[in-house]
């Protein structure tokens, strides 16, 4: 039984110090101290799951969790990295990081906590059958049996239905199959019996589908909300001064890379419900379940002393009540530590004797990245804002060093530690932890069992302090900050990243040779530390040719950098590969980049990517197009692309985009969403419209069927809709095969079409006039044919280009034949468009 609780006292350990608070975070609020008072004697718990960041129903997360005092977690099947992307350019793995530190934002403000499984956001599917035939079943359902058992929920409710596949994205019909066949196989000790090292089985209550009418809509079926358990989650909390729809609507907004920024709701919201397995409950979700410290034996002196402690908190003087607070931990302490709600309702209690006793505590360093085998000041500051007797005992920086200390606080006056360490140079350096190892198409590798499921691992250098207050000795762990000023943004806290010696990056991530030109390839090399010196080298595929072979770097400072430069001659027969770039330095060899993702709404992330890009020898006609003008939506790298295929892009801003200005250039690009997210469409549309009528060529990509900023997308008649081609292997034919986007200055084929990535495309127009050519047709298995990927209109003496091709994707990956085929539509103009014979 022994090592039975050491086990599960460190894995809750674990837990905490990954979810570990920042300073602002961790600020005392007499509110929310009033609030987790009430609740110590509230014992239910509920997991909400659903597939991706921003399904969560926040309003259903925040009733339960501000509003009734349960513990409440989101369990994401996956981290969006196949979702676009409103605010920035990042996709894929970048675009999982963003999105993950924003449902840890949500999380803060409705109350919930945060689980994940291994699962891999490949991009959008129609069915759970085309789902789990890129997931690993087994995978994500173990994820999903591991976070049950470990979180124990009472209940559990899913966001989409098990059985309603095709309505809705594949991800999130199989997120509730899942979650219903996890329901049961918790409770099964023969079902992923590897996991009851660490937990114990669990089988919940009952699970729910919460529902609503826009699930019945356009299937000619009717909503019969008497059919269902109906809870009304509009609640007011006085004591927070917000209803849980206020919270729900500020948590959602935290979602901004998808632009689901919300107006906060008041008042009455029923939220619906539907059985899906489990005892049936007529007016509660939570019905039949035991909610009290009934359910831990021998708890009655323990549930009087947290009576005495609500009745005796003083909302003014909260120190008045560590007595009491004192007594509770006393009382838990008598319990049985193994127990799940003793280990969750302690770890309450402790954070409640630091916010009651006025305890702040920080700990800062000069920098935000320090190298492997450096060393690292850490100031450690203490400071009581009450008269309690608080003591610092002891400070421990992870795993590398150890302070005893017997230091008394004063009453507002910050004491502070300074402490310095020493990296070693083999510590391991910061990565979100899902992409420390090469990832399938479906699913992440992560091989420690207790990494599996948390949000991240937000500190390999944990600062654990042990405190006595009045006494009574409590831990409390913090992460490590740097902590920067700015005139107009103030404070800002930046986690601390341990990184390589150097770092590298190469200037594109894409090179296109349409000849047996050379080109020059630069290499920034970036110092992380003091003194580094090394040899650089680049290795291409058989037949590529580098000058020099290799060059000498040497950096005396950290932060220092250096541009390299290579030449590279590309062979005479058509080629693709990897260009990677490493030094050699201190005897080690060094070959990743530093990814810097940093938005005001979250903290900034660190990636380490390898320093590769794609190289292509293809046979490349760009015709007469040479100068493209891009006019950015919501962001994308096709800019970088095309200059990497050795066109010129000049990004234009908005005052720019007169016909007047664009008459110096071939082709116009309208970047992605644009006509979603800029708000003066109306007025640039007109601009760029006339440039086409007077010879120019404009192209526009993708954009979503709602929040359309012009009554007409282009000169004629377009409907958008929510036509899409998923499966980026699936079949394309031509519509109208001798159209010139198809034959010139590059003759399209079939293989063209070859080793495309995620997708073929999205919100294809399914409606349109008859001054569009539709050039392409697609079909995803098992569906109707869609033709509206490429639509060619003329227009005036020049040309309007509908596609909602996924170039965004494409370009950036290097797909060849989509450079050959946007290459044909930068030069397309009704004067070269006669079909070809």
């Amino acid at each position: 039984m022994k090592i039975r609780i050491l086990i599960l006292s460190i894995s809750l350990f674990l837990s905490h110090l990954l979810h570990a608070q920042t300073p602002v975070d961790g600020q005392p609020n007499v509110s929310k101290i009033i609030q987790e008072i009430n609740h110590l004697n509230t014992l239910g718990s509920v997991m909400y799951f659903a597939a991706h960041p921003d399904d969560e129903n926040q309003r259903v997360i925040g009733y339960f969790a501000r509003a009734k005092g349960y513990e409440t977690a989101y369990t994401a099947l996956t981290r969006g990295d196949g979702g676009q992307n409103l605010i920035g350019k990042e996709i894929r793995e970048e675009l999982g990081i963003l999105r993950t530190q924003e449902l840890i934002e949500a999380r803060k403000v409705d109350g919930g906590q945060q689980f994940f499984s291994r699962a891999n956001d490949f991009g959008y599917s129609k069915n759970p059958e085309e789902t789990l035939s890129v997931w690993d079943k087994d995978q994500v359902l173990a994820d999903a049996v591991w976070n049950i058992r470990k979180f124990r929920p009472d209940i559990i409710v899913t966001r989409f239905s098990p059985d309603r596949g095709g309505r809705t994205h594949g991800h999130h019909t199989t997120s509730a199959i899942i979650a219903v066949e996890a329901f049961e196989l918790a409770a099964d000790p023969t079902v992923f019996p590897e996991q009851l090292k660490y937990v114990d089985v669990w089988q919940p209550k009952r699970i729910y589908w919460n529902t609503n009418s826009w699930f019945f809509r356009g299937k000619g079926e009717k909503f019969e909300k008497d059919k269902y358990l109906g809870i009304d989650t509009g609640e007011y909390i006085p004591v927070l001064g917000q209803s849980v729809g206020e919270i729900a609507m500020a948590a959602r907004s935290k979602h901004k890379c998808q632009g689901f920024g919300a107006a906060l709701h008041r008042g009455e919201n029923i939220e619906y419900f539907k059985l899906l397995k489990g005892d049936k409950a007529d007016k509660d979700p939570m019905e039949g379940v035991e909610t009290s410290w009934s359910r831990v034996e021998g708890s009655e002196a323990l549930q009087a002393a947290i009576k005495t402690l609500q009745s005796n908190f003083h909302p003014t003087q909260p120190s008045s009540a560590l007595p009491y607070l004192i007594k509770v931990k006393e009382e838990l302490g008598k319990l049985d530590q193994s127990n799940h709600w003793v280990i969750v309702k302690t770890k309450k209690v402790n954070q409640l004797l630091l916010e009651c006793a006025g305890i702040w505590l920080e700990a800062l360093t000069p920098e935000s990245l320090v190298a492997q085998g450096d060393s690292l000041i850490i100031n450690v500051s203490s400071l009581v804002r009450t008269a309690s007797k608080v003591t610092i005992e002891k400070i421990k920086i992870g795993d590398l060093e150890e302070k005893s200390l017997s230091s008394t606080l004063t009453e507002n006056k910050i004491l502070k530690e300074e402490i310095k360490i020493q990296i070693p140079e083999n510590f391991e350096v910061s990565q979100p932890y899902w992409l420390k190892e090469k990832a399938t198409k479906g699913m992440y590798v992560v091989n420690d069992q207790q990494m599996i499921g948390l949000p991240e691992q937000f500190s390999e250098i944990p600062v654990e302090i042990q405190l006595n207050i009045d006494g009574v000795t409590v831990h409390k762990s913090l992460n490590i900050w740097q902590k920067r000023v700015y005139p107009a943004k103030g404070e800002r806290y930046i986690p601390l990243k341990i990184v390589p010696p150097v770092s590298l990056t190469l200037d594109q991530s894409v090179w296109i040779f349409g000849d047996n030109n050379s080109k020059e390839v630069t290499v920034s090399v970036l110092s992380n530390t003091d003194n580094f010196e090394g040899t650089l080298k680049l290795a291409t595929p058989k037949g590529w040719k580098i000058e020099p072979q290799q060059k000498t770097v040497a950096l005396s400072n950290k932060g220092q950098k250096e541009e390299v430069k290579f030449t590279i001659t590309p062979p005479k027969r058509d080629s693709e590969g990897e260009l990677k770039a490493v030094i050699e330095g201190n005897n080690k060899t060094y070959n990743q980049g530093l990814i810097k993702i940093d938005y005001d709404h979250i903290y900034r992330q660190v990636y380490l990517k390898p320093a590769s890009a794609k190289i292509i020898k293809l046979n490349i006609d760009k015709g007469n197009a040479k100068k493209i003008a891009y006019l950015m939506g919501a962001g994308d790298a096709v800019p970088e692309s095309l200059e990497a295929a050795g066109y010129h892009v000049d990004v234009l801003s908005h005052e720019q985009i007169k016909a007047s200005i664009l008459k110096e250039y071939d082709a116009l690009i309208i970047g992605i969403r644009a006509y979603n997210v800029l708000e003066n469409m109306r007025y640039l549309q007109p601009e760029f419209l006339k440039y086409a009528e007077e010879g120019g060529t404009v192209i526009v990509q993708y954009n979503t069927s709602f929040r359309v900023k012009v009554d007409q997308v282009g000169p004629y008649p377009l409907k958008l809709s929510r036509d899409r081609i998923t499966v980026e292997e699936s079949p394309v034919s031509f519509i109208a095969p001798k159209h010139r986007t198809l034959n010139a200055p590059n003759k399209i084929s079939e293989k063209d079409f070859d080793h495309w990535v995620q997708e073929r495309g999205l919100y294809y127009p399914n409606e349109w006039g008859k001054e569009y050519t539709a050039v392409l047709k697609m079909q995803d298995p098992n569906e109707n044919p869609v033709n509206g990927a490429l639509l060619v209109a003329d227009y005036g003496k020049g040309a309007f280009i509908y596609s909602g091709i996924s170039w965004f994707r494409e370009l950036p990956a290097g797909v060849s034949g989509a450079y050959r085929l946007f290459a044909n539509l930068l030069d397309y103009k009704p004067s070269n468009s006669k079909d070809i014979k």
